[in-house]
């Protein structure tokens, strides 16, 4: 039972074939500087390499003041089933989530239950979050912690739709209960974040840390975000690959959008009482339409003759280069992040 008049955080790390890069994620959660009740679930999705052996390892190691829980599925769920089983692990009344290969700042959790005690009425609390990124052939180092937040971190009420408007994931804290709508709650295997933000909108307020950025989030070859990387351009062979897997997942990312579609047209016909009105399910409805019609114009972009791409291209050079023909918008693409590479070379900088 918890006396503590701190908040109870679960802290919940996945893992899938992530050995490479899951000693810094694991260390940075152990690290936090919190005093409240705390329990650290790792849990492995059934890896092919070492990663559940480091989890194993580093808990047994290791001597500080959290419960730290162990868990390994023989058979890979996928991510979206994944983190549904470890949230339903989860004893406390906060979650916070992390993939294996970001990183938390040691004051993550300790700022995280000062803005709920700050905002009991909170659902969820949103911070920012600092990007790096991982370069082909270049061994990757997580930057230096940035400097502790002094003072009282500004704190707003998330304004519009979460699920449309805001961080996910790792820069993330939610109340359990906003994760427990049973087996009816949709997920998706990618972009699950999405669908559990937009949860958790339904059910009350949202409050954001504007100017607060509490991890560290990797855009590495391995992970999802890779497609908005500058290395997928790092030769032709590589860009033609990731412009195939951007494909796949813009249809992730319309799926999950289109599932929180569905599930406000179910919860209008059914008059199921939620926080938001039907105005705001409405507009929310309209706002993943949108979403959902600029996706299908990506997912068929080459197929469009150069006068519809120029009417569709956005703004600056990337824009204009985007409305070229696909072969020498890669061949462009390709030129300018090896020359940018050079660059950074001659001049000694990463």
């Amino acid at each position: 039972m918890n006396f503590s008049p701190l908040p109870s955080i679960s802290i919940i790390l996945t893992g899938h074939n992530q050995e490479y890069c899951i000693r810094d994620a694991i260390r940075s959660v152990f690290g936090q500087d919190y005093e409240g009740p705390v329990e650290i679930i790792l849990s492995d999705d059934g890896s092919s390499d070492g990663t559940f052996a480091v989890m194993q390892e580093m808990a047994a190691q290791y001597r500080g003041p959290y419960r730290v829980v162990l868990n390994r599925n023989e058979t890979p769920l996928g991510r979206g089933p994944h983190i549904r089983q470890a949230v339903g692990r989860a004893s406390h009344e906060w979650i916070l989530r992390q993939d294996g290969d970001d990183c938390s700042f040691p004051w993550r959790c300790r700022i995280f239950a000062w803005a709920v005690m700050e905002r009991p009425d909170a659902v969820a609390v949103v911070s920012q979050m600092k990007s790096v990124c991982e370069e082909p052939d270049v061994a990757f180092e997580f930057p230096a912690f940035p400097t502790a937040p002094h003072g009282t971190p500004a704190v707003v009420l998330q304004q519009g739709a979460f699920s449309s408007s805001a961080h996910y994931g790792p820069a993330m804290i939610i109340r359990k209960s906003a994760y427990e709508w049973g087996n009816a709650f949709p997920i998706t295997a990618n972009f699950e974040d999405d669908l559990m933000a937009f949860h958790a909108w339904l059910q009350g307020n949202i409050y954001e840390l504007p100017d607060t950025a509490l991890c560290y989030y990797r855009f590495a070859a391995q992970n999802i975000s890779a497609v908005n990387s500058a290395f997928r351009f790092a030769d032709m062979q590589t860009a033609l690959a990731f412009e195939e897997r951007e494909q796949n997942v813009h249809l992730q990312l319309k799926k999950s959008k289109w599932m929180g579609l569905e599930l406000c047209r179910d919860l209008l016909k059914s008059g199921n009482a939620v926080f938001r009105s039907r105005d705001e399910l409405l507009a929310e409805m309209e706002e993943r339409k949108r979403i959902v019609e600029n996706i299908d114009h990506l997912l068929n972009w080459w197929d469009y003759p150069f006068r519809r791409r120029w009417e569709l291209k956005g703004k600056g050079w990337m824009g204009m280069a985007h409305a070229l023909p696909q072969s020498l918008y890669l061949f462009c693409m390709v030129s300018f992040f090896k020359l940018r590479k050079v660059k950074k070379y001659l001049s000694g900088t990463r």
